[in-house]
């Protein structure tokens, strides 16, 4: 049995997410502590929400600046899709789906929804996961900390040809390479 390899932080180039406009599309536990985790590594975040919602005041007050759900997408390279897997097909089917451009990136952290296909993302973009092991909570305490927690990263499309690069990068910017990833697939993960 091959032994999976473990990605650490030397693995992993910053700069490659550093230089994409990040939009994310949601703000509860997954959401804030991936988007704060980012913002530390030194990235623009914008916070996709509905408007005037309680996700809204708590990401300005976090100093995000905040679009609605459509415009996130239509003004980012990446859109990370952290909203509960039991909403996120509607929310994708309406508000992402029809604003997006080839060459975006779709970040997900679980593969639930692609897995089963309630969503079916168009050939012109990435699709690409990063996991973490572990609550929202525990990774941005873990990550102020000076830590992090292990996780899992995922491409079930590389549009580009550099998806795996990007996605280690996001890894890196919230703290999973600290720890380490592994290399999965949404399948497995789910």
């Amino acid at each position: 049995m091959k032994i999976p390899r473990i990605y650490k932080e030397f693995d992993a180039d910053l700069q490659l997410i550093k230089v994409k406009s990040i939009g994310m599309i949601g703000f509860g536990n997954q959401g804030r502590a991936q988007a704060l985790n980012l913002k530390d590594s030194g990235i623009d975040v914008c916070v996709g929400v509905r408007k005037n919602g309680v996700s809204s005041i708590k990401a300005k007050e976090d100093g995000f600046k905040v679009l609605d759900i459509s415009e996130t997408v239509k003004t980012s390279d990446v859109i990370v899709l952290l909203v509960p897997d039991q909403d996120m097909g509607a929310i994708y089917e309406n508000f992402v789906k029809p604003y997006l451009k080839s060459g975006q990136t779709l970040v997900f952290a679980h593969g639930y929804n692609i897995h089963y296909e309630v969503i079916d993302p168009p050939m012109y973009v990435n699709v690409i996961m990063a996991a973490p092991s572990g609550a929202g909570t525990e990774l941005r305490r873990n990550y102020e900390d000076g830590r992090g927690i292990p996780g899992l990263f995922a491409i079930y499309q590389d549009f580009t040809k550099d998806a795996k690069d990007l996605v280690l990068s996001y890894c890196k910017a919230i703290g999973l390479t600290r720890m380490g990833v592994f290399e999965s697939t949404f399948k497995e993960e789910t």
